[in-house]
């Protein structure tokens, strides 16, 4: 028999924002976490490596089992590490931050009681407790699309363990099929540019490789309409350097308190909300960005309707 639900903590080198997560994670009242410290890259960021580390080391308010890595491993593959690591130990299924991710008070009694709803439905196979600033198109807390958001996260041992990260023949497979890219891209038409960029090397993503498991086994990715999730990442100073917080966060207030929540039992998309959703994952083309743009600054979507193959009547 499984555990059930493990919190990991993924951090590097930056204490401030460490310290902040921490205190959001002290205030959800955990009892044990996993943490997993990256290596510093070169000789200049070991001081902030070992600040930062030292927050961990200090903490006297749960129980911590960390691994601090001598070597650089880099986001995506400590990611891939770390969680497959958790999982390996018997739990069910993780809950997962990283240093730029902070959480409300309500945040991991969401994610554990969100895993509790859906750990026997085959198709869900992802959770998030982040929420877009979008329009509330059903009466539930959640609502399902096919892309899993990497900001507080959480899966189940059995879709995790299953998913192959190294899966280049298909990748490149599938970007060949034209018919197979219109579904991939329904949520978003940066999707494919993605999983191309992975291919090249111009980045190095977990979330992609983790989307195209999801999108091959008609997966079902959980969004909270309301964010428990506050991103402090957008300062440049993250893995990926962004200074420009496109997913608009500041028109979303975070939400505290709440403990009960009214999930979702129909597992199909809802066309309008995915015709929202598609702004905030954009492809590069003039027009792609035209309509974000004319969607941030006047909230009209220039989105046609979209069929996607794998729409059908699942139920919780």
């Amino acid at each position: 028999m499984g555990q059930n639900h493990a919190v990991i903590f993924f951090i590097y080198n930056r204490p401030d924002h460490t310290a902040k997560v921490l205190e959001g994670l002290k205030k959800n009242r955990i009892t044990k976490m996993y943490v997993f410290s990256d290596g510093p890259r070169a000789e200049k960021d070991v001081p902030l490596v070992e600040e930062t580390r030292n927050l961990i080391r200090n903490i006297d308010w749960c129980e911590v089992e960390a691994e601090y890595s001598p070597s650089n491993k880099g986001l995506a593959n400590s990611v891939i590490y770390g969680v497959t690591k958790v999982f390996q130990k018997g739990y069910e299924s993780v809950i997962v931050l990283e240093d730029d991710c902070v959480p409300s008070d309500n945040y991991i009694h969401f994610m554990k009681s969100t895993l509790d709803y859906y750990k026997n439905v085959p198709h869900v196979m992802h959770v998030s407790g982040f929420g877009l600033p979008i329009k509330r198109y059903t009466k539930a807390d959640v609502y399902f699309t096919p892309f899993p958001c990497s900001w507080g996260w959480g899966t189940w041992a059995n879709d995790w363990l299953s998913c192959n990260f190294d899966d280049i023949d298909n990748y490149e497979r599938l970007l060949t099929k034209k018919d197979e890219l219109y579904d991939f891209n329904y949520c978003g038409e940066g999707m494919s540019s993605m999983l191309q960029m992975q291919l090249d090397k111009r980045v190095n993503s977990w979330l992609i490789r983790w989307y195209y498991h999801i999108y091959n086994r008609n997966g079902r990715c959980v969004w909270s309409y309301e964010s428990m999730i506050d991103n402090k990442g957008f300062d440049g100073t993250g893995a990926h350097k962004m200074k420009f917080d496109r997913f608009n966060q500041r028109n979303k207030q975070q939400v505290t308190g709440k403990q009960n929540f009214q999930m979702e039992n129909d597992l199909n998309y809802h066309p309008a909300l995915i015709r929202e959703f598609r702004r905030y994952f954009i492809g590069k083309s003039f027009k792609e960005r035209l309509k974000t743009v004319i969607y941030l600054t006047t909230g009209v979507i220039l989105e046609p309707k979209r069929t996607y193959k794998f729409q059908s009547g699942l139920k919780a």
